[in-house]
């Protein structure tokens, strides 16, 4: 087998090939504009400024290619859960889709989908993971075509700039490499291919997430979470499949190991992705509040969990902290169970019902006790 640091050369090398190839190419579309700006054509300094300002902020090679995923996903039977683009971000919570900016910039794009149901997720996820460079591959070749048989106009001019990112995007996205951002769609395309131990994980995190669309929990066997590959932690297959574990077990009424799976979680809580970190918060503010009181521990997840202002798990975690604050939590208790009434995963909608439950039962408890005395 081929050694990591020749693979790391050999993807230097690659990436430097294609992106003096970008640099020529962009050049010479670039340079297609300065007869029309020598005759006093102003359109097309405006589309080239234009450019510039979508490269830095929403470069259109990214949208094409997350839009590529989202297609294609959407073809494979998979649903919407969150697309971003550079520094903004559109998700699912409960039945709506919202938009926010984002603060950090880990990745210049992303699309997270999940299954309808349980079959053929390999197949799934396979299509899924290259119609992102197969939507860049057709952009790219579409536009260059045109430098040679289409009259040029500022609008077109704009599109072509974009041709040869999008070409570049194509070929990084197919090679399979694991980079510092996470694995390219080839890598992925790949390890399902070759079954390799974190695309097994990742299958099984897919699967589940399939089955609880119309589920729940109890049609999920044990040994599918927990009788998995070994894989390193920071894997984000592994990430996934911990949360998932917490929530089965707190499902199946085993509280003590379902919070030894969140405090794992919480232990790889700085390799979590931006999107999984504020569920996590959520998560592990509701626990140091209800499950496991430590007010100071839970005080340190409130900022990033309110990040997920407007989910269930939101609501659920606040209700869970004013609670134990000894402040009213009627407020944010009744937004939770709205929440979880209108959350369209039917096994994500009985989890948060039993989390909820979880409170109310603590508060009644706490309140029979105070009778008493």
């Amino acid at each position: 087998m081929m050694k990591a640091q020749t693979k790391r050369i050999l993807y230097r090398i690659f990436l430097l090939v294609c992106g003096l190839a970008v640099v020529t190419g962009t050049v010479l579309i670039a340079c297609n504009a300065i007869e029309f700006v020598r005759g006093g054509e102003m359109g097309y300094y405006w589309a080239f400024g234009v450019a510039i300002v979508f490269l830095v902020f929403f470069p259109v090679n990214t949208i094409v290619h997350e839009a590529g995923h989202l297609v294609f996903g959407y073809l494979a039977g998979m649903k919407f859960s969150s697309i971003r683009f550079s520094w903004f971000r559109l998700m699912r919570i409960g039945k709506k889709v919202r938009g926010r900016l984002l603060r950090g910039k880990e990745v210049a794009g992303s699309c997270e989908m999940y299954p309808k149901n349980a079959k053929n997720v390999r197949a799934r996820m396979i299509f899924y993971a290259l119609g992102g460079a197969t939507f860049n591959l057709i952009y790219g070749v579409a536009f260059v075509v045109t430098c040679f048989v289409v009259p040029l106009n500022p609008a077109l001019y704009f599109f072509q700039l974009f041709a040869p990112l999008c070409l570049l995007d194509a070929a990084t996205a197919l090679y399979p490499a694991d980079t510092a951002t996470g694995k390219t769609d080839g890598e992925v395309v790949r390890g399902l291919a070759a079954n390799a131990p974190s695309s097994v994980i990742a299958l099984r995190v897919l699967t589940v997430q399939g089955i609880l669309n119309t589920g729940t929990f109890s049609d999920v066997e044990e040994d599918f979470l927990f009788d998995t590959p070994v894989v390193r932690e920071d894997d984000l297959g592994f990430l996934a499949i911990t949360q998932l574990r917490w929530e089965y077990l707190f499902c199946k009424g085993e509280e003590s190991r379902a919070l030894q799976q969140l405090f794992r979680l919480e232990s790889l809580y700085e390799c979590l992705p931006e999107i999984n970190r504020t569920d996590a918060a959520c998560d592990l503010l509701y626990a140091y509040s209800v499950l496991a009181p430590d007010l100071s521990r839970a005080e340190s997840y409130l900022a990033a969990a309110a990040e997920a202002d407007g989910a269930c798990g939101y609501y659920r975690a606040m209700a869970a902290y004013t609670f134990a604050k000894g402040e009213p939590c009627e407020k944010f208790l009744a937004e939770a169970k709205r929440a979880a009434a209108e959350e369209p995963i039917r096994g994500i909608a009985e989890l948060e019902e039993k989390l909820i439950a979880r409170i109310v039962a603590r508060a009644e408890g706490e309140s029979e006790s105070k009778e008493e005395k």
